[in-house]
């Protein structure tokens, strides 16, 4: 005895398939004869024959309709394809149903792949019965998310970044792409001077950076925003003009140095004769010294005194004082005088200032020479005096600070201006030699 699908018009042909499909859906497969297989497939007798996609496997036909039997009809079971053919002399119709409920179900596991620098991109599609309304927490792109996991790992957040939608009158299939939030991409550009500029591109939420911000900008990335940020730091990836203290950069140079020249003032006395002279003994010397370029950043625009001092320098050679010898003679019992001062540019002396007095002997007169010439002579005595000035220190065995110097390096994206500073140091000074073409040979 043959057995009838929905209505009597449709009999069985053969046993239907079932194919289970994921997370707890079938898929019903049945064959059919019609009772009138040369007339039933008129279109004014379709409605005979074919169902309504989306119809309830269980539902009765609108003609000579049937109800199933018991324990036949499958939950949620819905047309989604319908069609006929011929089968030697059999008029066969083939009804395709799936589980389609009223939420969304998977239609299987999520797909995983792994996007630029590693992101995870998560592809999840679902189905439910034609109409059914998509939740709101799954169509906001780069606001709703997921937390995903893959086995025993730690969960990571991805957000959405697109979905699709495909109505039919038997379903509704929505697809999700959700890709995780997190650095896509890392691009360095070294500059001058121990400096690089690192540009971040971060998808969604932005992520940690290192050095002041001079730039940010944001767009969009397969939906989602991304955000590009731009920060400064140096050469070892530590953040440019924390504290200003710390040199990002230095090189060798040799930078001219002046040597000052020497002089003395000689004081000659046997009693009764004094002779004062002042003597150039060497001349002042250019000469270039080896020397320490150090590159700071800072947000500070003044120099401040420790900067003279740094790296064990003695301070800034800048001399802005330099030897002079003022000379006074004066006679006891003629009451003459002596007076005359010289400044000496460019030179110092190690000697310090002496005072003493000549004697008359009997019949013979006091005198007092200056650079070999009598400028003074008394019966009785005369006091004489050379005040010293003697210039500048000895540079030689000392390092020495050259030069500071600070001008405008960038702003950061909050309008705080960074400063570059460079503090010049020279090695340990060498003593002058004579005979060759420099301190460096």
């Amino acid at each position: 005895m043959s057995i009838s699908h929905r209505t009597n018009r449709l009999k069985l042909v053969g046993t239907p398939a079932v194919e289970q499909l994921q997370n707890g859906r079938y898929q019903l497969t049945v064959n059919c004869t019609t009772m009138n297989s040369r007339e039933d497939w008129y279109s004014s007798n379709k409605a005979r024959i074919f169902p309504d996609f989306g119809s309830l496997e269980s539902a009765e036909m609108s003609i000579d309709g049937l109800a199933p039997r018991t324990g036949e009809a499958y939950t949620d079971m819905r047309l989604v394809s319908v069609e006929s053919s011929t089968q030697r002399d059999q008029y066969i119709v083939t009804l395709v149903y799936q589980t389609l409920g009223a939420t969304f179900v998977q239609v299987k596991d999520d797909t995983i792949d792994l996007e630029l620098n590693g992101l995870r991109r998560v592809t999840r599609t679902s189905i439910a019965q034609a109409g059914t309304d998509i939740p709101d927490d799954d169509k906001d792109v780069g606001v709703d998310y997921i937390d995903h996991q893959i086995d025993a790992e730690t969960a990571v957040r991805c957000f959405l970044a697109s979905y699709k939608v495909d109505d039919t009158d038997s379903y509704r299939e929505f697809e999700r792409t959700y890709i995780q939030a997190g650095t896509l991409s890392v691009s360095t550009k070294n500059l001058s001077e121990g400096v690089k500029q690192v540009t971040t591109v971060f998808l969604v939420t932005e992520g940690t950076t290192v050095g002041p911000v001079t730039s940010r900008s944001t767009n969009n990335f397969q939906g989602l925003k991304t955000i590009t940020v731009t920060t400064m730091q140096d050469k070892n990836g530590n953040p440019l003009g924390t504290a200003g203290t710390t040199p990002v950069h230095s090189f060798d140079t040799f930078s001219n140095f002046s040597y000052p020249g020497l002089f003395t003032a000689t004081n000659e006395n046997n009693g009764r004769i004094a002779n004062v002279a002042i003597e150039l003994t060497k001349a002042p010397a250019q000469s270039k010294v080896k020397s320490t370029v150090y590159v700071f950043f800072t947000t500070t625009s003044t120099i401040s005194s420790s900067d003279y001092k740094y790296d064990s320098a003695s301070g800034l050679w800048g001399p802005n004082d330099w030897g002079s010898v003022v000379i006074d003679a004066a006679g006891l019992n003629s009451g003459l005088q002596f007076n005359t001062s010289k400044a000496l540019r460019g030179y110092r002396t190690s000697g310090s200032t002496f005072s003493s007095f000549v004697n008359a002997t009997f019949g013979s007169s006091a005198f007092f020479n200056f650079q070999g010439s009598q400028k003074l002579s008394d019966f009785n005595s005369i006091a004489y005096s050379a005040t010293i000035n003697p210039g500048p220190s000895d540079p030689v065995g000392s390092k020495w600070v050259l030069d500071v110097k600070i001008t405008s390096a960038f702003d950061d994206v909050d309008g705080t201006t960074y400063y570059k500073k460079t503090i010049i140091v020279t090695d340990t000074i060498p003593a002058q030699v004579s005979s060759v073409g420099g301190p460096y040979n």
